[in-house]
């Protein structure tokens, strides 16, 4: 069984929807997955980290970027020490939509492949000053009453910073690769996909919103992101179905039309195309069996 984290058990009740939590000493947690965007920052021991695609050991420095729908677990931990930070999508419109004006975070939050996380590798001294400004961070629900939204976007942004520099996990040094350039009208795209992904968007009336023609929109789109504009919707819209038919009950087909596809047949095809299997084989997988 998939245990799902829901947002009212894990980010503020007012403010921005950013929170960090240090699990120290953390044992075997089973598969879980998240309503909002999770990043895992190991700061010592070791464990194995398993998600839908591959189970790998883990230690210091270690960071993944689970989104919404997609789960995760932690085996054989020793002395484990995690960090988790906790965003809320919409949080990628108003008080963090700057990570989308900025290559290397717009990659780092982006949607990965299908059936993969993104994943990173800190090393001293980025590591010990992600740490600290982890460290530093606000509760959930601070006593003194002030509020600490500022505090939090400020802090998280430095942290965001140093883990959006860091090189992608196995590969041997950061800025091998230098990020590609994501001009301002793509950013704007991204964010108009976000903000509202049930929304029938088409690439005309992207391109409208743009100001560019449609073909070159969706030659910019797919240079920036490695897709294009409708298949990168596409995979939003499967990310929320998912994460609504894990642990959840609700009529496959009422999900689908929550999100923007009305059609069972078309949410099926476009589901499957970014995840592998049917929304009904799925929920059927991950809500009912724990994966080996």
């Amino acid at each position: 069984m998939i245990t799902r984290y829901r947002r009212r058990e894990t980010l503020p009740v007012a403010g921005p929807a950013i929170a960090a939590e240090l699990m120290d000493g953390l044992g075997e947690v089973g598969p879980h997955s998240h309503e909002f965007i999770e990043i895992v920052l190991v700061e010592s021991g070791r464990a194995d980290h398993e998600t839908r695609s591959v189970r790998r050991a883990v230690h210091r420095g270690y960071c993944a970027v689970l989104r919404p729908g997609e789960w995760h677990s932690w085996r054989d931990c020793e002395q484990l020490r995690v960090w988790n930070i906790y965003l809320g999508t919409e949080v990628l419109q108003s008080a963090l939509s700057w990570l989308r004006d900025t290559p290397e975070c717009s990659s780092l939050i982006s949607p990965p492949a299908p059936g993969r996380v993104t994943e990173r590798v800190l090393a001293d001294p980025a590591l010990t000053n992600v740490i600290g400004w982890l460290t530093a961070m606000p509760p959930r629900q601070p006593a003194d009453g002030i509020s600490p939204s500022a505090r939090r976007a400020g802090l998280l942004t430095a942290a965001l910073g140093e883990i959006a520099a860091a090189p992608e996990l196995d590969e041997p040094a950061a800025g091998l690769r230098p990020a590609p350039h994501l001009p301002a009208t793509i950013a704007s795209t991204l964010r108009l996909l976000e903000h509202d992904v049930a929304h029938p968007w088409t690439l005309g009336e992207l391109a409208e919103h743009t100001h560019l023609s449609p073909s070159h929109l969706s030659r910019l789109f797919s240079q920036a992101t490695g897709m294009a504009p409708i298949a990168y919707l596409a995979r939003l819209r499967a990310e929320h179905v998912a994460a609504d038919l894990i642990n959840g009950d609700d009529p496959i087909a009422e999900i689908g039309r929550r999100y923007g596809w009305p059609d069972p047949n078309y949410l099926s095809r476009r589901f499957r195309q970014v995840f592998g299997v049917s929304p009904r084989a799925f929920r059927h997988r991950y809500s009912q069996a724990t994966p080996s």
